[in-house]
């Protein structure tokens, strides 16, 4: 497993709200677009993950902490009700 690769997309999925979105329709496609490589079983875990509590973290930064060109996604990037755990 590669870890700095799994600590790079957890933290993308935190303060990125494009890629956050663009994973929660296929974190395969997001991550390959991207250039994060990741094992089969890595791909899988990261899957398994809640979004809405990653969405409910990252509503919890400060702006600062968030890439250039995103705010915190305070609920509203993603519609609740569309949201989903991240699976393909």
């Amino acid at each position: 497993m590669s870890q700095t690769a799994v600590e790079q997309v957890l933290g993308r999925m935190i303060t990125d709200e494009r890629f956050r979105s663009f994973a929660a329709e296929s974190l395969e496609a997001a991550c390959l677009h991207e250039g994060y490589r990741l094992f089969p079983t890595e791909l899988r875990l990261l899957s398994n993950l809640e979004l809405q509590c990653i969405i409910e973290l990252a509503g919890h930064l400060d702006p600062g902490l968030c890439r250039a060109g995103t705010t915190p996604d305070r609920g509203h990037g993603l519609a609740l009700d569309k949201v989903k755990a991240i699976k393909d």
